[in-house]
């Protein structure tokens, strides 16, 4: 059986509380063997810590706060993310980045707030995982000067440009969280993503939202990983075990770097 990782996944939020016991057994019979858990904000620490000690060893957890969850008291739950981070139980840092599609009130506290964390990845040397939304112009400056600082991580959902995705996976070292955007219609990265090669990617799922044709509208679960390696080995014109594979060594090498 292909072995399958999601990078991405909330599935310690209230859209789980009924039935997260089977929501994980659905997980590793699709063959998941690793599950990523990004953090929001403070609040959501003890379930992230609470999912991953009834699933020992099968769960890496990401604290961090998230763009959208910037408000003027931002450093108090950096402040709080910081020192769980700390405590040893977290593999990155994240989900972190910059949103500007919701609103702008925020954004000089968003733009702080990412540049504190992106700090404190370097200075703990842990991999962070990234959302960007309708900012990529406003990044991209801010990530070029962390090229030769060590940091590394995951564009979660990537939706750059080609340009932009040569760049920070050749020149920044990055890689591009690919999720069930990429089979919607309109997608434009899958249009240009076969020019990035595989060894840049990793699969995710975001879930419980970005869920895979044909479930689309539907709440998504890590078990939809394989309709993404699916899809992304029609684009590649390779087996879908080799995709598998190789996301998921992409995922492990980002985090045996540390």
């Amino acid at each position: 059986m292909m072995q399958y990782i999601d990078t991405h996944a909330h599935i310690y939020l209230e859209e789980f509380r009924d039935d997260i016991s089977d929501v994980v057994q659905r997980c590793q019979e699709a063959g998941l063997c690793e599950v990523w858990l990004p953090g929001t904000d403070a609040s959501c620490l003890k379930q992230l810590e609470a999912l991953s000690d009834n699933y020992p060893g099968y769960f890496r957890l990401f604290a961090g706060l998230h763009p959208e969850d910037v408000r003027p008291d931002f450093r108090r739950q950096i402040d709080v993310i910081s020192q769980a981070i700390q405590s040893g139980r977290y593999t990155g840092i994240g989900e972190i980045g910059l949103d500007l599609y919701w609103d702008k009130t925020y954004l000089k506290e968003q733009l702080e707030a990412l540049t504190l964390q992106l700090d404190l990845a370097v200075a703990l040397h842990l991999p962070v995982n990234l959302h960007v939304r309708e900012a990529y112009e406003v990044i991209m400056p801010i990530i070029r000067t962390y090229y030769d600082k060590g940091l590394k991580g995951i564009f979660h959902s990537f939706s750059g440009t080609l340009e932009q995705a040569r760049e920070l996976t050749e020149t920044g070292g990055f890689l591009l969280g690919i999720n069930g955007s990429i089979t919607f219609k309109k997608s434009q990265v899958a249009g240009f993503l076969p020019a990035i090669p595989l060894k840049h990617l990793v699969t995710e799922t975001d879930s419980p939202y970005m869920t895979p044709v044909p479930f689309r509208g539907k709440r998504n679960e890590p078990k939809y990983i394989p309709l993404i390696v699916k899809f992304l080995s029609g684009l590649y014109n390779v087996p879908e075990a080799a995709v598998a594979a190789q996301c998921l060594e992409n995922a492990r090498s980002l985090i045996s770097e540390q």
